[in-house]
């Protein structure tokens, strides 16, 4: 910009007689770039404003703080919160063959878990979950393991090489997730004898606040 305004002042001054630059156009080539660095210096300063700038959101900020939050916003408005009943569903066993079916008024209270092998918080709490099934008979609590978003071959192998012995689905489809609201793995309900959500956990829960609510959802059945 400014080489265009002594540009424009030179061809000023050819129009001249005499060949001299006058002070008319000296002072106008002035004006001229005084102005543009005017112009120059308020966009820059504009786009380097805090206001102009743009955020771009990332995958912590859409998700709870903590992986230990209880019963916060579900991951879709509505489905399956506290205090609901727990959707009933009939998928495949993650062992080809059988089916696993869950209804929503159980002779037990039930652990129900969403998990992936390709998940590292899913593979951390797995001897958590071996523990307590190891406390629990099948007639005082229910526990299930869903699959999400899984190959099936990669999740059996890695129950396998944890020993998992409580019921495992495959939501192939997804379609258990979605009855639960689950868009990410692991997540975690308590369902009482009634079939209703009385805890959820998103991500994987602290393990001692974990046992102690099973322990209360027994006691309590």
């Amino acid at each position: 910009m400014f080489f265009s305004a002594m540009r424009w002042a030179r061809e000023r001054t050819s129009i001249s007689n005499a060949g001299r630059i006058s002070p008319r156009v000296l002072l106008g080539g002035g004006l001229l770039v005084l102005i543009l660095w005017g112009v120059v210096s308020a966009v820059v300063a504009g786009s380097n404003g805090r206001d102009n700038q743009i955020v771009i959101p990332t995958t912590a900020s859409r998700v709870p703080s903590s992986s230990t939050t209880v019963d916060v916003q579900p991951s879709v408005p509505g489905v399956a919160v506290v205090g609901s009943k727990a959707p009933t569903f009939s998928v495949p066993d993650l062992m080809p063959g059988n089916r696993l079916a869950v209804a929503n008024s159980n002779t037990a209270p039930a652990l129900l878990n969403f998990w992936a092998s390709w998940c590292i918080p899913c593979r951390e709490e797995f001897p958590e979950l071996k523990s307590i099934r190891k406390q629990y008979s099948l007639e005082e609590l229910s526990m299930v393991g869903i699959t999400f978003k899984d190959a099936r071959r990669e999740a059996l192998q890695f129950a396998a090489s944890e020993g998992a012995n409580w019921q495992l689905g495959f939501d192939s489809r997804g379609t258990v997730a979605k009855d639960y609201g689950v868009r990410a793995a692991p997540q975690t309900f308590l369902i009482d004898k009634s079939g209703v959500i009385v805890r959820r956990w998103y991500g994987r829960p602290n393990s001692n606040e974990l046992k102690l609510a099973v322990e209360e959802l027994v006691r309590g059945s």
